[in-house]
């Protein structure tokens, strides 16, 4: 490429002199002319110079450019070398999968509603559903979801002795059961007249549970001596249901505290309390507890309602009722003087 490029540039210059050295003969009868030409022999080398400038720096540049080009695809291979090829299996590979239901710290729990499980994958292989975690954030909530299986159990009350406590002369505690038993883990039911909780006898197993000055029925607490009570109950709501609360006929569950008079044969709301199920909610299934100061006559009953089946988790720790006399008034007769009266 140099050797000829010099010898386009020498027949430039020999061109450019010819030329110059033409018009300098026919110049040379004149005096004025012979000056003429060495001005223009300076202007050819001027001209030839610059040239020979132009032509060294389009030289320059395009070498330049060609080791850039070189350079650049070098160092585009050597970069792309050390880039692993993902595959489409690796794409498509859980980092791991463990069964849903062996990472609910209650078997009864709903899957679908588990905050935790609810950010995993939920895949059915074999006819059984396993979380598969994909992701960071799905690999931390599989991680949390099988640290809380060892959370030591909370110590219930139910490890208290009765002989523990100094309970007034009236009082009671009791657990509540269900009024109808149902093991198909369906739809919640909700009946147009609410499920009342029935009661049992005192269940030795639960130290607290007890009744003295109280008579118990399957429906209720039957006051036997009138006066000013203090009247409470717990509920725990945790629906019985495989599937989740957005298909339930309603959302807001209600459980009530009635008394019936017995002088007026007539019910009477006295305590309301109620709860709200949600799919996407981490607290879920806590307990609502009410109470209040009333005044009831021998004979009156006192019940717990609930708006419906298969929505109460009846355990006896979450889920009872109790009453306990404050005070006595000189002018209630208890149920059995009434009664021996009527006679």
């Amino acid at each position: 490429m140099t050797v000829g490029t010099d010898l386009h540039v020498q027949k430039l210059v020999v061109q450019l002199c010819g030329k110059h050295k033409s018009s300098l003969l026919q110049d040379q009868d004149s005096e004025v002319g012979h000056n003429n030409g060495k001005t223009d022999r300076s202007r050819c080398l001027s001209s030839v110079a610059v040239l020979l400038s132009i032509i060294s720096l389009i030289l320059a540049s395009t070498l330049g450019l060609i080791l850039f080009m070189i350079c650049s695809s070098e160092k585009g291979h050597f970069r792309q070398s050390f880039i692993p090829e993902t595959t489409e299996e690796d794409a498509v590979s859980p980092f791991a999968c463990i069964s849903c239901i062996k990472l609910l710290r209650d078997p009864m729990d709903d899957i679908a509603s588990d905050p935790l499980l609810r950010k995993l994958d939920i895949e059915v292989t074999d006819g059984l559903e396993v979380c598969c975690a994909y992701s960071s954030e799905q690999i931390t909530a599989l991680f949390e979801s099988i640290v809380r299986l060892n959370d030591s159990p909370q110590q219930f009350l139910a490890s208290y002795n009765l002989s523990d406590f100094t309970f007034s002369p009236v009082s009671a505690h009791k657990m509540l059961y269900p009024e109808r038993l149902s093991r198909d883990f369906s739809v919640p039911e909700f009946p147009e007249q609410p499920q009342v909780c029935e009661l049992k006898e005192d269940d030795t197993r639960y130290g607290l549970e007890h009744h003295r000055g109280v008579n118990i029925t399957k429906k209720g607490l039957r006051i036997v001596h009138g006066g000013l009570y203090y009247i409470y109950s717990s509920i725990q709501f945790r629906p019985q249901s495989i599937h989740p609360c957005h298909e339930f006929k309603y959302q807001t569950f209600v459980a009530y505290v009635e008394k019936i008079s017995y002088r007026h044969s007539a019910s009477q709301l006295i305590l309301k309390f109620s709860h709200t199920c949600c799919d996407v909610c981490v607290n879920t299934q806590e307990t609502r507890f009410t109470g209040g100061v009333f005044i009831l006559d021998p004979g009156d009953l006192i019940r717990i309602k609930v708006m419906g089946y298969r929505l109460v988790y009846f355990q006896p720790e979450t889920s009872f009722m109790g009453l306990a006399m404050l005070g006595s008034t000189p002018e209630k007769k208890s149920l059995a003087s009434e009664a021996s009266n009527s006679i």
